[in-house]
């Protein structure tokens, strides 16, 4: 069942940085009282929540505007593209988005302001009582939040930019600190203090010589030359990037045995990118990871047993639509389809862990071959024969014939570490483990972000993970990614 609360939000939130989305360019103008110029990338992440029987599926937000107020001179208003440039705060718990680069006059910054509009939060709601009038318990349920603001004015701002820097900045959202259960309403207040934060680039585990990591970002490649790739999302963003002379290519489905850029075909394939973001604020391809040699339909989303054979509840959060079928054209990330399967085929996408000596394939590939394999919190990318119905009906459906394993994103606490793997608790409730899950890094493939590696992990550190989750393994997570909280 889908229960929305229609209620708008816009966020004013004041910090001293500035950026653009999307493929960066020079836009706005004015300010800074110098005539040189400094470079600043802008990317995003979030700090996860954790409520008592709510769990957060997805947080989608639209950033409207970003301006930026210098010590001297005029206000800069940047244009984002899209306008209305989309991220989710549940997936950037362990993941980045690049909001783009921006060259701006040298001097000092004293606060921008950020606006967003209405977020929607797809919440699995099993606290037993009614959310927000109109989500019940033993639902998953989309719940647009009220209006809210802040005001962010700790270090490191005021920001000094001086000429020819080339710098970034990183904005964290802390759901921890932002999101509230009260008498039965979920409320996002940005009055609290620590709920936006920022911090120079890069963090502790970047790659070196770079500022950010960008990964699994997905979509189609949409333009390519000898040295460049642009691929774009179904939801208006894209990544131009270098393409470097020989560009790391995973194919785990077997799709283009030359593993070179000639797999990279124009307005046909379809990939997952990594990307490191440089230090002048341009992006450079680490690695493509092949989904499809043509786009065909596709939805990508968290997993939720619905208790009837060959159904499950999909809680959106990317697609491919290679079809005119309006269900798929008008669907957005945190819609609840109900998904039928129709005599599938099971396949995992290795991604980062193709071809690792440490893991081999038919580790978890045998472990993802039939519906029993199935589990709720998986993160799956089905193949869409068939769609139909709305989001305003509260009636998606698909039906689909093959069901591939990509990468949960989840969070808890680290109860200990043991060689290349660590015990996690705290692990939201909608992911059904009976004992604390075990999670694998994999040498020469798991990245790390705040710290360098697993043995710098310590008992009760919050991480986040990008994960392979595999039922009825030794470990319950093969993770491609582990961010350490700050």
């Amino acid at each position: 069942m889908k229960c929305k609360a229609l209620v708008g939000l816009v966020l004013v939130i004041s910090i001293a940085l500035s950026g653009c989305s999307g493929v960066p360019h020079p836009g706005g103008g004015g300010g800074g009282g110098g005539g040189t110029t400094a470079q600043l990338a802008l990317t995003m992440t979030s700090t996860p929540v954790s409520l008592t029987n709510v769990s957060i599926i997805s947080a989608t937000v639209g950033i409207t505007g970003i301006s930026l107020t210098p010590s001297t001179g005029s206000a800069v208003t940047l244009t984002l593209n899209p306008t209305v440039y989309p991220v989710d705060l549940a997936r950037l718990q362990s993941d980045t988005a690049f909001l783009g680069s921006l060259t701006l006059a040298a001097g000092t910054y004293t606060d921008a302001t950020l606006t967003f509009s209405a977020p929607v939060f797809t919440v699995d709601n099993q606290s037993g009582a009614t959310l927000n009038g109109t989500c019940l318990s033993g639902t998953i349920c989309q719940i647009i939040l009220p209006a809210g603001s802040a005001e962010v004015v700790t270090a490191p701002f005021p920001l000094t930019l001086t000429s020819g820097q080339n710098t970034g900045i990183s904005l964290n959202v802390n759901l921890a600190n932002a999101l509230t259960v009260t008498n039965n309403t979920l409320g996002l207040s940005f009055l609290t203090a620590g709920s936006f934060t920022a911090a120079v680039l890069p963090r502790t585990g970047a790659p070196s010589g770079s500022l950010d990591l960008v990964e699994d970002f997905v979509g189609k490649v949409t333009a390519k030359g000898s040295t460049t790739l642009t691929v774009t999302a179904a939801n208006g963003t894209s990544l131009a990037l270098t393409l470097p002379a020989s560009p790391v290519i995973e194919d785990p489905q077997g799709l283009c045995p030359a593993l070179n850029a000639t797999c990279l075909v124009v307005n046909q394939t379809v990939v997952s990118v990594d990307a490191t973001v440089n230090t002048d604020g341009t992006l450079t391809l680490t690695s493509a990871d092949l989904l499809d040699a043509a786009q065909r339909d596709e939805v990508e989303g968290t997993l939720f047993a619905t208790g009837v054979a060959g159904q499950f509840l999909l809680v959106v959060n990317n697609k491919v639509v290679a079809t005119a079928n309006s269900t798929l054209t008008s669907a957005n990330a945190g819609d609840i389809f109900l998904v039928t399967l129709n005599n599938p085929i099971f396949i995992v996408d290795t991604d980062e862990f193709f071809n690792n000596a440490s893991l081999p394939s038919s580790t978890v590939t045998t472990l993802f071959a039939s519906e029993a394999d199935l589990v709720d919190g998986q993160d799956v990318m089905v193949h869409a024969t068939a769609a139909t119905g709305t989001a305003a009906g509260g009636d998606q459906a698909l039906t689909s014939d093959q069901v591939r394993l990509r990468f949960t994103r989840t969070s808890g606490s680290v109860q200990s570490v043991t060689g290349q793997a660590f015990t996690l608790t705290n692990v939201p409730p909608f992911i059904p483990f009976i004992t604390n899950p075990l999670t694998d890094t994999i040498t020469g493939a798991t990245n790390f972000d705040g710290v360098t590696d697993v043995n710098s992990l310590t008992a009760g550190d919050t991480v986040s993970i990008r994960a392979l989750l595999l039922n009825n393994s030794v470990f319950s997570f093969y993770a491609a990614k582990v961010r350490k909280q700050p």
